[in-house]
């Protein structure tokens, strides 16, 4: 216990003095010295009395210290002071939040005068361990003996209980006249109840109902709206509150998490610039929240304006930034920040390591993916499943399937994540069978529920491998065993599973039953089936729906142009290569990488800005050469001039 600094008092020192002290101390959070001061006074031969102890049993229950709680009983019985109603309900209330239920019942008992502040401590402290039927029938015995429940009363009903039981709670306090503009801490909690159950609506009629509104009220029903998605009425409302009450931290953290998930790039940058105005401008966990924000809108520049501005850095912003890199499809920014990290004195943790997986995952950089794997065992993250489940993904994605396999088998307790990455891993590398076994297991052994994502895995590797009949019994079993609702992903995969194995009527009548809005995406898996069978006339019929529908996705003219040049139609494939041209549309160019120690270089179709493209070209030239002179003819049927 640190001895003060300002220490005046002696043997000499009368108790008023030392109480006054003991209250200052107290009350300004100082509670370890609170403690110091109580134990100098007893070595100086001064007693407490029943103004002392409450201050001190607050201390002991503040710093959750039984030990030291349990010797100022001890004082308190030795002087006489166990029938003193306000010590013993600091007494009781300093064994509740000590965790010591037996204890603080025990004083309660023994209480030969209890008032509504001990009747409060007694049912807090069932509360606080959450004995929520044994509070309630102390509540129901409070209003038999004629105690009268206060604000504070239902305020420890409403941190435990569930909604049907917060709605009785409010039924009784409404009775006792406590929903009014004077409780406003207890109508706040009302609503927060609301809004955690997802009725912003009952909140909002509580919040139009207040005569006085505090910033917590506030900040309730903004924070409400962000979680339901209506970002719109949340900035709605932060206007109004701004002519009102000066908004607080809370407040812009919760409009800035609301534009990361709306991703409203003109949101965003208004909600940054009234924090700065704020003052809130102080580094993290804001700065995090911004840059997770701008990275959602798209705009990396201004992420990495605030991630730069950012004097000290924690390792949630640097996580925040590499996610950013890594969720727009900038895998090589994201690694080459991951290694400015590790020459800084924060340590990424296991968030960072996760992410910076599935960036090498993206880029398919084994060599880079393995060197985190080495930082992963020497800084004992390999139990952690979420940096496990990365792992996996980035193994599989980069080719290294064994490994991958051999780390998932290591995992003792699977989430439905890990399992997941292990299927889409045989999935995307053709091998359905395997991905099917595993998926059963998962089922059938391991009794783990799929999802909406695992199910469109699971399609997908049936259609790339041609698991026509497997893969419809999946279909119908994720909604009958299951209850899930297909998405546009699982008709897609189905037409694609249909269409690969060249049965385009079903796969058409599959497309003619969803809904027209959906249909776009569906038409391009089933006009590639068309092109893969030389299908014309319905290829031509899916082309039309796709113009239609999605006239700016230069694949789909690919794919018509294509067919026609297949069944020899030259007039029609110009015409379809033309309007790429007439309706100013770009065909993205072609890409490939190669990593070569550690160093990732990537080209575009025709690029030589490469400092070696002279001798790569050669290289291709001599190639071209040999395989000519070994009778290779290229297949063109999937060129566009």
């Amino acid at each position: 216990m640190k001895k003060p600094h300002t220490l005046r008092l002696n043997s000499k020192t009368p108790l008023y003095l030392w109480n006054l002290k003991i209250l200052n101390s107290t009350n300004d959070g100082l509670f370890s010295e609170t403690l110091y001061l109580y134990y100098s006074m007893q070595q100086s031969g001064v007693h407490g009395n029943g103004f002392t102890f409450p201050f001190v049993l607050k201390a002991c229950s503040h710093i959750n210290s039984i030990l030291h709680g349990t010797m100022v009983h001890a004082h308190v019985l030795q002087l006489g002071f166990h029938h003193h109603v306000f010590v013993q309900t600091a007494l009781l209330d300093m064994y509740s939040k000590c965790y010591d239920l037996q204890s603080s019942r025990k004083v309660f008992d023994k209480m030969p005068v209890r008032t509504s502040v001990s009747w409060n401590s007694i049912i807090s402290a069932y509360c606080r361990c959450s004995l929520v039927d044994e509070a309630t029938s102390l509540l129901h015995e409070m209003r038999v003996l004629d105690f009268r429940p206060t604000s504070t009363t239902f305020l420890s009903f409403l941190a435990i209980c569930d909604l049907q039981q917060g709605l009785l709670i409010k039924c009784c306090a409404y009775k006792f006249g406590l929903l009014s503009s004077r409780e406003i801490s207890l109508t706040n909690a009302f609503m927060k109840m609301y809004v955690k159950y997802g009725q912003v609506h009952e909140a909002r009629a509580i919040f139009d109902m207040m005569h006085e509104k505090s910033v917590i009220s506030w900040t309730t029903v903004i924070d409400g709206y962000v979680a339901i998605g209506n970002v719109s009425e949340a900035f709605s409302l932060f206007n109004r509150m701004r002519t009102s009450v000066k908004p607080d931290f809370i407040v812009f953290m919760s409009l800035i998490s609301g534009c990361a998930q709306e991703r409203n790039l003109l949101f965003a940058s208004s909600i940054h610039s009234l924090s700065l105005k704020g003052g809130f401008d102080n580094g993290d966990p804001i700065d995090s929240f911004l840059v997770k924000m701008y990275a959602n809108c798209g705009d990396l520049v201004s992420a990495r304006r605030v991630f730069d501005m950012t004097r000290e850095k924690s390792v949630f912003l640097w996580t925040s930034m590499i996610r950013g890199y890594t969720h727009l499809g900038y895998p090589v920014e994201a690694l080459e920040l991951f290694k400015a990290l590790l020459d800084m004195a924060i340590k990424p943790d296991e968030e960072t390591v996760a992410t910076v997986l599935l960036a090498c995952a993206d880029l398919g950089s084994l060599e880079m993916g393995e060197g985190i794997e080495k930082y992963i065992l020497s800084n004992g993250l390999h139990s952690n499943l979420q940096v496990q489940t990365s792992l996996i993904h980035m193994l599989c994605r980069c080719g290294n399937l064994e490994k991958a396999k051999a780390v998932f088998d290591r995992i003792s307790t699977k989430d439905l994540a890990a399992w997941s990455s292990m299927i889409n891993g045989y999935a995307i590398h053709g091998m359905g069978q395997e991905a099917l076994s595993l998926f059963h297991k998962m089922l059938k052994t391991e009794l783990i529920k799929p999802d909406e994502v695992i199910y469109t895995i699971i399609l997908l590797a049936c259609s790339h491998s041609g698991l026509v009949e497997d893969g419809l019994k999946i279909f119908q079993s994720m909604q009958i065993d299951f209850g899930i609702e297909p998405s546009i992903e699982h008709y897609t995969c189905l037409v694609d599973l249909l269409g690969r194995a060249g049965q385009l009527e079903l796969a058409l009548k599959t497309i003619n039953e969803l809904p027209v809005k959906v249909q776009a995406e569906a038409w391009a898996p089933f006009l590639s089936a068309c092109r893969k069978y030389g299908k014309l006339e319905l290829g031509e019929f899916a082309a039309r729906k796709l113009f239609d529908l999605n006239p700016g996705r230069v694949g789909n003219y690919i794919l018509m142009s294509n067919l026609y040049a297949q069944a020899g139609k030259w007039k029609e494939a110009a015409v379809t290569r033309r309007l790429v041209d007439e309706r100013g549309l770009v065909k993205e160019s072609g890409w490939s990488y190669i990593e070569i120690n550690a160093s990732v270089h990537v080209f575009l179709a025709g690029d030589r800005s490469h400092y070696k493209s002279g001798e790569i070209y050669n290289k291709l030239e001599e190639l071209n050469g040999k395989l000519l002179e070994a009778g290779y003819i290229p297949e063109t049927d999937d060129a566009i001039a």
